[in-house]
């Protein structure tokens, strides 16, 4: 799909060459084979400096001595533009430095002009080579600027790419990580009481997800979601894995939480229920024996109860006299203690007799 698209793509061609033949051959070529450029050529530095700043062009072709300078300007004003540059015959040690200075491919001009014939493929590799690059740089960007931890291995667990994310979390740097094997960021099969899986095992196709516990590098434990990756070849081969790690302490503890509320809900509304079945059956009891009053007395007794439950009821505060309390207690009491020969009196005065306020 890719090819298409650029076999029907028009490309902005800057030709900077100083020799007037080696121009005319160019866009004769050009032409006669019906290569869908659109060139604009320049024969110096300087007047490709200002076609630069005027134009945007796909890709530039220099040659490589100009009259007012060489290829190595050419790069500096090309910035991100791709650059092929032409060389004389038997000069290919400067192709190769300026290759190393940034040019994408060089070609070698030869006496008959055969080299001509190979722009079309450069410059579509070219192409396609800054293509990839720019995507790569952008996809590394993406990998860089994300907050989950990404690490890649090789398929023998080798560690070979961490972002910045995983250096943060996991407290290495790239220099201390990068090589190590991956069995370091786990923490082994002896797990403590406070390291229980997470999530149970998940696959999704080729992907299978996980959540467990890692190890940074001073050697505290964290909860992680864990996600991994087979990157294949062109063939179709494993290459390496990528582990996206995401530090999942903070998402433990609340759904701790909402499970300590959720058993703690269920609880209350089992004492609710049993507290309902309890009052309704006592309310029977006594409207069967004809106590009406006392029955009505225990309905608005229970209702009461549920408003200061479920916080429906204003409570005022106001003095309470235990001493009241306890004497009226202890009055009451007081047949059934005598019966069993047990002082209240003595109790209380000798502190024996407590009251949880509570």
């Amino acid at each position: 799909m890719e090819n298409k698209i650029m076999e029907n793509t028009r490309y902005k061609i800057l030709l900077i060459e100083d020799d007037e033949l080696d121009q005319m051959a160019f866009k004769r070529f050009v032409d006669s084979n019906a290569i869908p450029y659109d060139c604009t050529v320049s024969g110096s530095v300087s007047q490709a400096r200002q076609a630069l700043s005027s134009n945007q062009f796909d890709i530039i072709i220099t040659d490589h001595s100009l009259g007012d300078g060489t290829a190595f300007d050419i790069l500096e004003l090309a910035k991100s533009i791709p650059v092929i540059v032409v060389t004389g015959a038997g000069d290919e040690e400067t192709a190769v430095k300026t290759w190393k200075a940034g040019a994408y491919d060089y070609l070698v001009k030869d006496i008959n002009q055969n080299y001509l014939k190979a722009i079309p493929i450069t410059v579509e590799n070219t192409i396609r080579h800054n293509m990839v690059e720019k995507k790569l740089q952008l996809l590394s960007g993406a990998v860089m600027s994300t907050d989950d931890s990404i690490y890649i291995t090789d398929m023998q667990g080798k560690i070979i790419y961490v972002n910045k994310a995983f250096c943060k979390t996991y407290g290495y740097t790239e220099e201390e990580i990068v090589g190590q094997n991956g069995n370091l960021l786990w923490i082994g099969k002896h797990q403590s009481l406070n390291t229980r899986s997470v999530f149970q095992t998940k696959t999704v196709g080729s992907s299978w997800e996980v959540g467990f516990y890692h190890r940074r590098k001073d050697n505290s434990v964290f909860p992680v979601s864990l996600s991994r990756s087979n990157i294949k070849d062109t063939n179709g081969q494993d290459v390496a894995i990528v582990g996206v790690a995401r530090d999942i302490t903070e998402r433990i503890i609340i759904e701790d939480e909402l499970r300590t509320k959720s058993t703690e809900l269920k609880k209350k509304n089992q004492l609710q229920n049993d507290m309902a079945i309890l009052a309704t059956e006592t309310v029977q009891r006594l409207l069967d024996e004809g106590n009406i009053e006392t029955a009505k007395r225990l309905i608005s007794d229970y209702l009461d109860i549920t408003k200061i439950d479920g916080d429906k009821i204003k409570l005022d505060k106001h003095e309470f006299n235990f001493n009241s309390l306890i004497s009226q207690a202890v009055e009451a009491f007081q047949p059934l203690a005598a019966e069993k020969n047990i002082h209240l009196e003595n109790l209380i005065s000798n502190d024996e007799f407590v009251i949880n306020a509570d």
